[in-house]
This record gives structure tokens, C-alpha cells and sequence, in this order.
């Protein structure tokens, strides 16, 4: 592939802000499922640890982030 790849690219794109930030996008109505599954009959438990997880590492990486001046 002439040195493209995926990895190079993910290298050269992706920022800590922006994965915590698709972290939280992802884990806010995986978690709000998760609670809506919880509450009704279903197999919830596993969504709600799912999204919640993404939702507290997405907040505690923004929130760890340096502020650039």
C-alpha cells in the first residue's frame, strides 16, 4: 500500500480530545439504553457497564487534558 496505512493515519489524526470526545458520543446512549433495558425486561446489565465505562474514561480524559494557551 506504498506506506499508507491505517495505523499511520490513525497516528497522524486521531488526538487524545477527539477519541475522548467519540468516547463520549458512544457511551451516553449506550448508557442511557443500558438503563432503559434495565428497567425493562431485558438484558440491560451489560450496557449499562459498557456505556458507562466509556462515559467516565471519556470524562476523566477531557478533564485530564492540557489546556493548549
Amino acid at each position: 500500500m506504498d506506506g499508507r496505512s491505517i495505523t499511520a493515519w490513525a497516528r497522524r489524526n486521531i488526538t487524545e480530545r477527539r477519541l475522548a470526545v467519540a468516547m463520549l458520543v458512544v457511551g451516553t446512549p449506550t448508557t442511557l439504553a443500558g438503563v432503559a433495558l434495565y428497567v425493562l425486561p431485558g438484558p440491560g446489565f451489560p450496557f449499562l457497564v459498557i456505556g458507562l465505562s466509556l462515559l467516565i474514561t471519556g470524562l476523566a480524559m477531557l478533564g485530564s487534558a492540557r489546556k493548549s494557551t
